[in-house]
């Protein structure tokens, strides 16, 4: 489930280290502990969204949608498209078990991921580049009652320190990225009565030659534990 796109509940979490902004660090850390706890029991669930970039040449839209479920080892599905975006192919990604297929623009490609591959951000240690947390209740979310929850990191730091803890990167040391990357924003929107993060959201920004980019996602959950079909490689 987390490796078909809850793995920010995750991120956020991990935002959040031991003791963190005193008493609304500690109630950060208590919302996502339930929130995490809330997933785990999750035995299906649908995911839609959007991203949309803000470039030079212009803004970019895509509409995100997935699912998945925990039957049989664990399946699930997420597609990408863009209407507005002339020539973008279409992306589907489908997984079973340890068996992952893409397809982009008509072509299925099969890998297989080692047994026992961890493939959520559980893997890597966030904590160091926290520059921010907050909490704040009385939120509403499509008639549910939520908690907003939020964490500002080092985009820069985090990628680097990422690349550390998996090995470097092939042919040598990764160029220094924090002139290029600016802060991170993630937040999440927590139901009160199921504890499930109802709203994601990101906002993240880059710069390369004097031009800027800002990425935003904004997606939400939904159909928990409904039957989800998954779609079939060549469907």
């Amino acid at each position: 489930m987390r490796r078909a796109g809850l793995a920010f509940v995750l991120v956020l979490a991990a935002l959040v280290p031991l003791g963190c902004a005193g008493a609304e660090g500690q109630r950060a850390q208590e919302l996502l502990a339930q929130s995490d706890q809330a997933l785990a029991n999750v035995k299906s669930y649908r995911l839609a969204g959007r991203m949309w970039m803000e470039t030079p040449v212009g803004d970019f839209g895509f509409v995100l949608r997935g699912g998945g479920n925990m039957k049989n080892g664990g399946s699930s599905f997420m597609t990408m498209s863009a209407e507005d975006v002339p020539g973008f192919p279409g992306v589907t990604v489908v997984t079973r078990g340890q068996t992952m297929w893409v397809n982009v623009g008509g072509g299925w490609q099969r890998s297989e991921l080692p047994a026992g591959t961890t493939t959520g951000v559980e893997q890597f240690d966030f904590t160091p580049y926290v520059k921010d947390v907050d909490v704040e209740e009385g939120h509403d979310v499509g008639g549910e009652p939520a908690v907003k929850v939020g964490g500002v990191f080092d985009t820069a730091g985090l990628l680097e320190g990422m690349f550390d803890q998996l090995g470097g990167v092939p042919g040598g040391a990764l160029p220094d990225l924090s002139e290029h990357l600016g802060d991170s924003r993630v937040v999440l929107y927590i139901s009160e009565t199921s504890h499930l993060p109802l709203r994601t959201l990101l906002d993240m920004s880059m710069e390369a030659e004097g031009e800027r980019i800002d990425m935003h996602m904004d997606f939400a959950l939904s159909g928990v534990n409904e039957p989800v079909k998954i779609p079939g490689p060549g469907s």
